[in-house]
């Protein structure tokens, strides 16, 4: 059975998620969850300073193929202010599947490091 199918053999239509729907919203390659203009203004932000300069990872340190990470899941009520961290591809796998599992291996507090990227966003950009 695909994701498509809409109903299952049985008859009964087939539940799907949010995210398994073809919402108009997805189409365009948006967000099912709302952001305000400064959670916009800093992921753009971040992505910009992730392109520019060769950020370490904030997990290990490394300084290879990083990628903006929320902290906590959007899907679990994360925000992007206070939230967003830079994490290599094996940090991140690690850290989605045990945060605090992963803070205590690695020996570092992921949100005060994401604190500190929101401030070093509202200074540069002066939003205070």
């Amino acid at each position: 059975m695909t994701a498509r199918d809409s109903t299952l053999k049985h008859g009964k239509p087939l539940k799907r998620t949010a995210l398994q729907r073809n919402t108009r919203l997805e189409r365009k390659g948006g967000s099912m969850f709302k952001l305000t203009a400064d959670d916009k203004a800093q992921w753009k932000w971040m992505g910009e300073l992730a392109k520019a300069c060769r950020q370490p990872c904030d997990g290990c340190g490394w300084v290879l193929w990083l990628m903006r990470c929320h902290v906590v899941p959007r899907g679990r009520g994360g925000r992007v202010i206070d939230n967003i961290v830079f994490l290599d591809c094996a940090c991140h796998d690690a850290q989605e599947k045990k945060n605090e599992q992963y803070e205590a291996e690695m020996d570092v507090d992921l949100h005060a490091k994401a604190r500190g990227h929101t401030a070093q966003w509202r200074k540069e950009t002066g939003r205070e």
